[in-house]
């Protein structure tokens, strides 16, 4: 139901690199089922729709799947009749005639669709115009969306849009873009709704072809650090081995549109343990979609780790650094005094992985 769109630079050893995070919103081909689902409920009203959903739930389910495969078949060039024709299970015209007590014919008559929709015994004929409305706001989404894009300094030169996915075999949309982005070569593999599946498997046997990615997070560690009445929460306050503390702060890692490169360490950033006694430093590893959070209140927590610190010895600080995967974070902390290396494995947010 969602659109993605990302942007990459093929390299000249065939590897990719992703200049823009990736974005997008919910134009996806169910959009188009719930406008359509939103033309059926202004004639026959909303209550019957679900009524009937549940009751008959093979059955719509099965009008779905017929408008499914007209939704991708529609378009320019496709066929000359300017209607589109579905096929209604008769359990639809008698649960209409059973709740509504009147004909599907006269409902259609009664509402703004009255000549441009007409139902005859188990099929309904939708105008193309009307047909094609039910695109209009994921098309439109879409087309403002990637727009918005090619402002971006970060995108400058690009020429070219690959399409891919089940949405993206529709010839409505495919026309859509072409028109809205003329001087792009719009690219559309056969069978696109596969491509995907397809890329996935191509990417499993040559994990190396990303090189690099953009964040799409914010990441960082919660840390504390000596309470300054003038910029600290009260509430944040903790006295810690007689000394005054605000806890809970973020201390930024990575931010959100920084360039990652698969496998390859960030900026190292320097802890010490808050008490001569502390045997062990806990690391926990927060996400957030601000640019530079304050506190780790509102983001998300990915996971931890522990990493034993020395005792009686002068140098006691642990040094951490994020590396990004493909579908994991590492966060590696070393103790500076010994050199012990000990790491912690995250799984990657879903909208981060390659």
């Amino acid at each position: 139901g969602t659109v993605d769109i990302t942007v990459h630079e093929v390299k000249p050893n065939g590897h990719l690199k992703e200049l823009d995070r990736a974005s997008g919103g919910d134009w996806g081909g169910t959009s188009v089922d719930m406008a359509f689902k939103s033309a059926l409920a202004e004639i026959v009203t909303e209550g019957m729709i679900e009524g009937y959903c549940h009751k008959f739930t093979g059955d719509y389910i099965e009008l779905f799947r017929d408008f499914e495969i007209k939704k991708r078949k529609c378009g320019k060039g496709n066929s000359s009749d300017s209607f589109i024709t579905l096929k209604i299970p008769v359990t639809f015209t008698d649960e209409c005639q059973e709740t509504l007590n009147t004909d599907l014919t006269t409902l259609v008559n009664k509402s703004t669709y009255k000549d441009h929709i007409f139902w005859k015994t188990d099929k309904v004929r939708i105008d193309l115009p009307t047909f094609e409305t039910f695109f209009q706001p994921a098309c439109d989404g879409i087309v403002k969306h990637v727009k918005e894009l090619f402002q971006s300094p970060k995108v400058k030169g690009v020429n070219k849009i690959l399409m891919v996915g089940g949405f993206s075999e529709s010839n409505i949309l495919q026309d859509v873009v072409r028109r809205a982005f003329p001087n792009c070569q719009i690219i559309v593999p056969q069978e696109a709704g596969l491509a995907v599946l397809r890329g996935a498997v191509l990417f499993g046997c040559n994990p190396k072809a990303i090189d690099s990615r953009i964040a799409k997070y914010t990441y960082g560690v919660a840390t504390n650090v000596e309470f300054d009445p003038e910029i600290h929460m009260e509430s944040k306050r903790e006295i810690i081995d007689g000394e005054d503390y605000c806890t809970d702060i973020f201390d930024k890692h990575v931010e959100k549109g920084e360039e990652l490169i698969v496998d390859e360490a960030q900026a190292e950033r320097s802890y010490l343990p808050m008490t001569h006694q502390q045997k062990a430093i806990s690391f926990s590893i927060y996400t957030s979609t601000e640019d530079a959070p304050f506190y780790v209140d509102y983001c998300e927590n990915i996971g931890k780790f522990e990493v034993s610190v020395p005792v009686g010895v002068d140098d006691r600080s642990v040094n951490v650094r994020m590396i990004f995967g493909r579908t994991e974070l590492t966060a590696e902390a070393r103790v500076v005094k010994t050199g012990e290396i000990m790491p912690g494995q995250f799984e990657l947010p879903e909208e981060e992985k390659i």
